[in-house]
Formats: C-alpha cells, sequence, structure tokens
C-alpha cells in the first residue's frame, strides 16, 4: 500500500480534485466511482466495485443459513427497550 498525503482545496460546490499521483497510487483511469464515508472529521474515499459488491453479498448468502437469528425475539426485544425508553423519558419511571 503506498501511502500518500497531500492537501486539496473544496471548491465552493464542494468538489475535490484527486491529484494525479493519488489518482495513480488507488488505481483510478479515467471516471470512477468512490465509495465516501465521514468518520469523525475524516473524510474516507474507497474505490468502489460492483462485482467486489456482489462477490461479499454472494459469501454472505452463503453463511446466512447457518447463523441463528430469530427476527420476532428481536423485535420483542427492540420494542421494550424503546418502550421503557419512552417511559423513562416521560418520568413514569427511573434510570436506575
Amino acid at each position: 500500500m503506498v501511502s500518500v498525503g497531500v492537501v486539496v482545496k473544496v471548491d465552493r460546490q464542494g468538489r475535490v480534485i484527486l491529484p494525479e499521483d493519488v489518482r495513480k497510487a488507488l488505481g483510478i483511469e479515467g471516471e470512477a466511482e468512490m465509495l465516501c464515508r465521514v468518520v469523525g472529521n475524516r473524510i474516507i474515499l474507497e474505490r468502489f466495485s460492483v462485482e467486489a459488491i456482489s462477490k461479499a453479498f454472494s459469501e454472505l448468502e452463503e453463511i446466512a443459513p447457518s447463523l441463528e437469528f430469530d427476527r420476532e425475539e428481536a423485535e420483542e426485544k427492540d420494542k421494550y427497550v424503546d418502550r421503557e425508553y419512552a417511559l423513562r423519558k416521560i418520568g413514569i419511571r427511573s434510570n436506575s
């Protein structure tokens, strides 16, 4: 992995131009889609590949039947937590 750090400007429309060194480090030629995430005070741009995402979902579909998950039980627990939170918020239950 090549470490590249440069200062870039954001224009009035919020656009950033990736310098040539950054594009080369990421293997970007021409137009490309990027996944943009905000983590704390950082913006993370990652190469976006439909094929990679499709592969990941296929792998999840293969292991999903082996995962034990009771949707109804989870929904009941969510309802209980939501109800308890609401009751505490309006002062009917204490936070202890």
